[in-house]
Parts: structure tokens; sequence; C-alpha cells
């Protein structure tokens, strides 16, 4: 994948005698978007969260020192916001299928030195994980250009989810505790409560509290369309040994499955056949990591992956077309998924793209073509694919359009958001935008890859793309990726609401939710970064805009309840 991030300097004298000319908002925008020189400071401050009035605290928070409260998963939790009464009248309250997983955040404001607090969750019936939501403090406007600014403040944005029980308090801050509850594929529906108990390790007090979980009486069925990650687990991505060994990369297809992807990237450098043209398919590691999928239910035979193929299949070879259509049988014969073709990996629009692809077509006789491209390389190169996978900022009406008239799959991907903490996009991109514009695939660089983290700090500039980072204790999992999951379920919910509306065509509550996913749909806006403050540092805008326009992520709460509403009543 090659990530076209502006990574440009200048000195502040030359920045002084001639402005710098680039796109500030650091996101992809449509082709033929104008640069621009340096905006002024005030618009970089905009990327400034602006700190909100701490609520109303009662008697038994200054009584223990700290205030508890829900936080809502799809809007951004800062380590400085104070918690709002709007937050403090949020309950503990989980709505979800059997089969599901489900998280509530649960956060403590400090209201002085409080220390150590420890939570622990008493459950019979259901399986409780128990998190900490780690903080990266960084002043924001941040300087990378050498420019700098003297306003803004230090921004704790959330990063990952190491798997501890126990959390500091202090001042003026927030500490906070990601729980997951799963809920078995038997559990009947109805009401159950998980008790929880705090521990003030310093003065021995206890705050009880407890979740709410309402199970609900319908099953959630699987997308149908390809949600997955770009992943190669090879050893110049995932350096250590002990990151790659075959128990390992079972976890990874079975974290993906649980967390709502239902395709792959299959990345392969062995070589699939002989001279003669005959297959050599056993003993393939990608093949093989393939039918690992397979078995832990992270792809079916329905929903297509990618085949990323770095020497596999000799096209040169005289019977070239022999053996993908050898290959093509084989694979039905093994009820793989479909395997697409992948092209030129995010093409120019140059002379030697352009030869790349013509010499790709015969391989269409058999496979599909895939790749990720440009809005503008889409367009020249509209008739020689056969799935566009277009990034999330460039999928115009007319490369809508487009696709539609060539009769070409269009979906999504991303490479510019850092997989860590902004989850209003990662649980929009996945979830209300994916179902609007009707895409047949979403994507994300990456699951993990080239990350270096020692003694339990990551080195700078690591991870940049890590969505979950593998460790000694385990799969580390970030706030995007369990954002990610829950925008899956919100595709699935509003999936099924549109199939339980056309199984009941006469009904005047079928009409009304029609009306309403209508309404829905109509605001959602194709160019997320639409409005995005520019920013100095790479990094500042994905992570601090929600790249969600039309919409508050407080809403998207709220969207699922009432699609949650409606299907239980149509």
């Amino acid at each position: 994948m090659i990530v076209c991030l502006l990574l440009l300097a200048a000195s502040s004298t030359r920045a002084q005698q001639k402005p710098m000319v680039m796109e500030w908002r650091q996101y992809p925008v449509p082709h033929g978007t104008p640069e621009s020189p340096r905006p002024p400071d005030s618009a970089f401050l905009r990327l400034v969260p602006p700190l909100r009035k701490l609520g109303i605290v009662g008697d038994e928070a200054e009584k223990f020192g700290l205030a508890a409260w829900w936080a809502d998963y799809g809007q951004f939790l800062f380590s400085e916001q104070p918690p709002t009464d709007q937050d403090f009248d949020r309950q503990g309250v989980i709505r979800t299928s059997a089969g599901e997983d489900e998280p509530v955040v649960l956060a403590l404001w400090g209201l002085r030195v409080v220390g150590e607090v420890k939570l622990s969750a008493d459950s019979t019936m259901f399986p409780v994980n128990v998190r900490v939501v780690e903080f990266e403090p960084r002043h924001i406007p941040h300087g990378y250009h050498d420019y700098s600014i003297e306003a803004g403040r230090v921004v704790g944005i959330p990063t990952y989810l190491p798997e501890r029980s126990s959390v500091e308090v202090r001042p003026g801050q927030n500490a906070a505790f990601w729980i997951t509850v799963s809920v078995p594929p038997d559990v009947q529906p109805g009401t159950y409560k998980i008790p929880l108990r705090l521990l003030l390790s310093d003065t021995e007090q206890t705050l009880r509290m407890s979740i709410t979980v309402e199970v609900l009486p319908f099953d959630l069925p699987r997308a149908k369309i390809a949600f997955g990650m770009y992943f190669r687990p090879s050893t110049l991505t995932l350096k250590n040994p002990r990151d790659r060994t075959p128990e390992m990369l079972r976890h990874y297809w079975r974290d993906m499955a649980r967390h709502g992807m239902t395709s792959a990237t299959l990345y392969n450098y062995t070589r699939l056949h002989d001279d003669t043209g005959k297959l050599k398919l056993d003993g393939v590691p990608a093949l093989e990591w393939l039918q690992q999928m397979i078995e832990d239910r992270l792809v079916t035979v329905d929903v297509p992956v990618m085949f990323l193929d770095g020497g596999g299949i000799n096209l040169q070879n005289p019977r070239a077309q022999q053996i993908l259509g050898a290959f093509k049988r084989e694979a039905q014969v093994r009820s793989w998924p479909e395997l697409l073709y992948y092209g030129p990996d995010e093409p120019e629009v140059s002379d030697q793209s352009l030869e790349r692809f013509n010499r790709l077509q015969p391989v269409r006789e058999h496979l599909r073509i895939v790749t990720a491209i440009s809005d503008h390389a889409a367009a020249t190169y509209a008739d020689l694919l056969d799935v566009y996978i277009v990034n999330v900022g460039c999928t115009t009406p007319a490369i809508q359009q487009l696709a539609a008239d060539k009769g070409v799959e269009l979906w999504n991907y991303t490479c510019h958001n850092r997989g860590r903490g902004n989850a209003p996009f990662q649980r929009f991109y996945a979830g209300i935008y994916t179902w609007a514009l009707g895409l047949k695939g979403n994507f994300i660089w990456a699951y993990t890859e080239n990350y270096t983290r020692e003694n339990g700090n990551f080195l700078p500039w690591s991870p940049i793309y890590c969505y979950v980072v593998p460790s000694d204790e385990g799969l580390l999992p970030s706030i995007a990726w369990e954002a990610r999951r829950e925008g899956v379920e919100d595709y699935r919910l509003l999936v099924l609401l549109e199939e339980r509306i056309a199984g009941n065509p006469d009904s005047q509550l079928a009409h009304q939710a029609r009306q309403w996913l209508d309404s829905i749909r109509g605001r959602v806006d194709w160019y997320v970064a639409r409005d995005m403050p520019p920013s100095l540092y790479p990094w500042d805008g994905p992570e601090l805009y929600p790249l969600c326009p039309n919409f508050e992520p407080s809403e998207f709460s709220h969207i699922r309840a009432k699609a949650i509403d409606y299907i239980l009543e149509i």
C-alpha cells in the first residue's frame, strides 16, 4: 500500500518569504481540488476540542473523590474533557442480540487524588472482558512544518486498550474502563444485570453499580458484503517471530471475525504451479491461511476476498489461461470464496499504469480484477477493472454513477486514519456511511504491521496504522478497532430493518420506518472531510475531526436504538 501523506518541510524563514501551498487538511481530496497557502493560526485552532462545563457532582462523588459516568463509545473520549450533566444522566445499558459482543465504557472523573481504583464484574451468565483506556497527551496544534502556534492546549487522545482491571484516578482527568460483554448464542431474550464493584485501594471504599443487558428477541444476520482489513503477516511487517506463529495467526482470524469482518486479503508469494502448468496448491501458506479463515468463520463462500499475487501464477507462461481456469475451478471445488485478483495498487494515471492494466486483461476471463484506486484513476481505467476500491475521501457522485453505468462493484478503503482513537469516524464509516452509499466492500489499512513496543511503550511513529497490536499479554485492540465492530453492527441492523420493511410492504409502521431510513440516507455526505479544519501535523485532523459531516457522534446511539425499536415493532 502506497500512502500519500504530504510529508513536506520548510524553514520558517522560507515560509515567511513564500507561503507553503499544500492540502492542509491532510486527508484525501477529490482529484482537481486546488491546494492553498497556509491558513491563519485561528484555522488550525479549530481542531482543538472545546472544553465543556463539568456537570453537577453529587454528594457520593464528593465522598469518593471521583465522579463515575457512562461514556458513549461512539463519541470522543479525551482525558481532560470533563463529563457534562448529559453524560451523568447516561446509563450503563446494552441492547444486543445473542451471540454478539457489546461494549460499555465506565469513566471516572477525578475530583482529587484518589490513587488506584480496581474494577470487578460479577457475572455467571455473560463473559466480561475488562480493559483500560490509554491516553496519549499531545499539544494541539502540533507542529510539523516548522511553524509554531502559541495557543492551543494538550489533548489526551485515547489510543489502545490493555487488558487491566485497575486505573489511577487523578484530579481533573478521566480514567476509563472499556468493558466488553459477550452474550452467548444460547441466552434467552430478556433483561439481565451484571453487578460491578469499584474498590478504592487507598481507602478501601467500595462503589457499587451495574450494567443492564437487554438480549433482543431476534438474531442479527451476518453482513453480506466484504468488511475486511489489509493484513500482511510476513517477516517484513511482523518482525517478532512470536507474532507469526500458527497459533497467533489463528488469533488474528478469530479476532477479525469477532469484530464483524467478513473478508480478507491473501498475500501470496509462492508459485502455485510447475512449468508445465500443473497446479501445486498444497502447502502454500496463503492458501492454508484461507482454509483457517474458513474454519474460524472469518470468510464464507458467498463473500469475495482479495488475492494479492506476488508471483503465484506466472502470467507469462504459455499455459497461463489454462492455469487460471484450473485455479478457479479448484477454488470452487474446495468451496473457497471468490478470489478477486488484485491489480496495480493505487495506480497513477500514466502510460506505465495503462500498460500494466492492459497486461492483466486476459486474467478477467477467469478472475475479476480489483484494486485500491483514486477517483481520477478509476475514471481513467473504468473499463479495465471489475471492482473499484476508492478512498473514502473520494467516492464522488460521479464515481458512484460511473460504477453503476459500468456494472462495476464499488468498495471503499482508507489508509489515512490512524488505527487508534477516532471512534466517531470508525463507527460512521463501517456503518451508516457504507449502508447509505450501498457499498459492496469496506476495507482499512491495516490490521497490524510495523509497530515497536518496548517496556510497554511505543517508539515514536510506531504504531501508525495498527488497529491491533500483538503483545505477550495477547492482542491489544485500539479504540478505533472496537468502534469499527460497532459500525458493522449498525450496518447489519440497518440492513435487517430494510428486510423487515420489504417483508411488510402494506404496513403503515413499515412505511414510517422507510421514510426515517430515507432521511438518514439523505444526510450522508460522501466527502467525509468536508469542512475539516486544516492541521499542521498529518494525524491531528484524522484523530480529532469526527469525519461524519451532517451527523453529531451522539446521534449514532440514538439511530441504533430507533432501528432496534422499528425491527421489534414491524
